[in-house]
């Protein structure tokens, strides 16, 4: 769509003008706007999107006047998509991007898709908040377009009787899998039996792939089977179908029966490992791809990154660090948060610090992976003061975010500070706190001793405390010695949990802090008579790396 010819062209020079005269050229193309602007009023015509859409251009450009834009534009009860192209486009360049994203979604909610300009300054503005989360969303609404226009494309044909080959076979079997419409894919199926369309290597890998996305994996082996020629393509959408449902025996032993293997063979295995929370089998898996000399990709180290930092596995995790900056492995913003959550929870939090300080961009989940980072390993003040960074930079806080925040506020006995964060979630920032907020904020006033301001706090949640919640309150209760208090939070997590071991033992515990030995024996009693058994105690270490 070509947009209309701005009416002050004339006020568009070269470089060439002194700035004194471009300065007052600007101020008449303004004031030639207002008198239009005026002319419509007077005419009735202000509330017609195409007779003022050149007033709004003109405002929403100029950022003395985007004010005007968004009164003139309010006014209009159905704006054209270039009208609300002028504003997303204003609003973007403006120094507050986050409104071009919620006229977006204005724009959305009304059923209208937009076009390829409302998207390019809609991610613009989410580039300039450095917000990935809803870039990558409205990405996924922009690539929608496209896909629906090959899905017409389809119906088209079918009108007309025209046969459709495998090629576009291929191409609506992707429609389908990237809009998530898999009653359209069904039918297309049925179209491909019914039509004999011929099942080639790329109209059968395309198959097993959208198969395997459903977690269908018998209907995609059948495919894969009945193949008469197999790719590495084919084998490796047939281990990621078996990875997604956790059937990782039949995808290890694919994978060890593949002619040939390739970085995304050994990347599938190793990332369906990892997802499935067999961190040792995929770190394994991660040391024989080396012994193999086949260089790993940015999701491959990723997903090892992650299986190290939930083992606590350091050595292994300054190894892969030191791989990827010696071989040149790309390190995108996805590996950086990956490094900076594996060297914050193995407790070097000084090295995570320096990765993010490194990185070249920064996302949501960059900050966020820091400010929790820090939060679990006692840096309080370095928390609150990247937070704070956070929020001066325009980054919008995620739920995660307020997590580290209020763990920072509960290790520094920062209650009242603790407090206003957490309404700051849902007055300030539009988030509506979660379960675990409120175990955070019952922490807070738990561990500072707050007991009966923390029952309170529970007892006035909108949502039903869980188990974990009580918990944190008996724990404190314990600690405290406060026996009136711990026997409620036991009933409550009876109610919830009766077979959770725990709950008995801090109860008992709490009756002996107290000298209650008789009830302290009678918990124990109630426990056995109910057949709660307490589990074995664990641990492990990492012997040579």
């Amino acid at each position: 769509m070509k947009l209309a010819r701005p009416i002050f062209r004339r006020c568009t020079t070269s470089s060439k003008i002194p700035k004194r005269e471009r300065v007052t050229r600007t101020q008449v193309s303004i004031n030639s706007i207002k008198e239009l602007h005026a002319r419509l009023i007077r005419a009735q015509l202000h509330t017609n999107p195409h007779s003022i859409s050149a007033v709004i251009k003109a405002y929403a450009f100029s950022s003395s006047y985007l004010h005007m834009a968004h009164l003139v534009f309010n006014l209009i009860e159905r704006p054209t998509l270039l009208v609300w192209n002028y504003m997303i486009r204003g609003l973007s360049q403006s120094n507050q991007p986050c409104e071009a994203i919620n006229m977006y979604y204005r724009l959305y909610h009304r059923g209208l898709s937009g076009d390829n300009l409302t998207f390019i300054f809609v991610l613009k503005a989410c580039a300039r908040l450095s917000d990935t989360v809803q870039g990558q969303k409205i990405h996924v609404q922009a690539m929608k377009l496209g896909f629906y226009d090959v899905l017409d494309l389809f119906d088209a044909m079918q009108e007309a009787n025209v046969k459709a080959d495998g090629v576009t076979m291929v191409k609506v079997l992707l429609a389908c899998s990237r809009l998530g419409d898999y009653d359209i894919a069904d039918s297309v199926v049925i179209y491909i039996e019914g039509n004999h369309v011929e099942i080639d290597v790329y109209l059968g890998n395309t198959l097993i792939d959208m198969y395997g996305r459903r977690g269908l994996v018998d209907l995609a082996r059948k495919v894969f089977h009945k193949l008469r020629k197999r790719n590495t393509v084919s084998w490796n959408a047939m281990i990621m179908g078996y990875a997604k449902v956790g059937k990782l025996k039949e995808a290890r032993k694919l994978f060890e029966a593949m002619p040939a293997r390739d970085v995304i063979s050994w990347t599938s295995m190793i990332t369906g490992y990892s997802q499935a929370g067999h961190f040792l089998d995929a770190m394994k898996l991660f040391q024989e791809m080396m012994a193999a000399k086949v260089k790993p990709d940015e999701i491959t180290v990723a997903s090892v990154l992650s299986a190290c930092a939930h083992l606590g596995s350091l050595d292994m995790g300054l190894s892969v660090h030191e791989y990827i900056r010696e071989h040149g492995v790309k390190a995108d913003i996805h590996v950086e948060n990956s490094l900076i959550d594996m060297y914050c929870k193995c407790g070097e939090a000084g090295k995570a610090l320096k990765v993010f300080h490194e990185m070249k961009e920064k996302d949501s989940v960059s900050w966020t992976s820091i400010i929790s980072g820090l939060a679990v390993n006692g840096f309080s003040n370095s928390t609150l003061e990247l937070f704070s960074k956070m929020l001066m930079e325009g980054v919008q806080p995620a739920h995660g975010t307020f997590v580290g925040i209020l763990l920072a506020c509960t290790h520094a006995g920062l209650v009242d500070n603790g407090l206003k964060y957490f309404q700051s979630m849902k007055k300030v920032y539009g988030l509506t706190p979660e379960m675990k907020h409120y175990g955070c904020v019952v922490d807070l006033l738990s561990r500072s001793g707050n007991l009966y301001r923390a029952y309170e706090f529970i007892k006035e949640m909108p949502i039903v405390a869980d188990v974990i919640v009580w918990r944190i309150l008996l724990s404190a209760c314990k600690v405290h010695g406060d026996v009136h208090l711990a026997e409620i939070a036991t009933h409550k997590l009876l109610e919830l949990d009766n077979s959770n071991s725990g709950n008995y033992i801090l109860l008992s515990n709490t009756y002996a802090s107290s000298e209650r030995w008789g009830d302290a024996i009678k918990v124990r009693e109630l426990m056995m008579e109910s057949n709660v058994q307490k589990p074995s105690a664990r641990s492990s270490i990492e012997v040579k790396g």
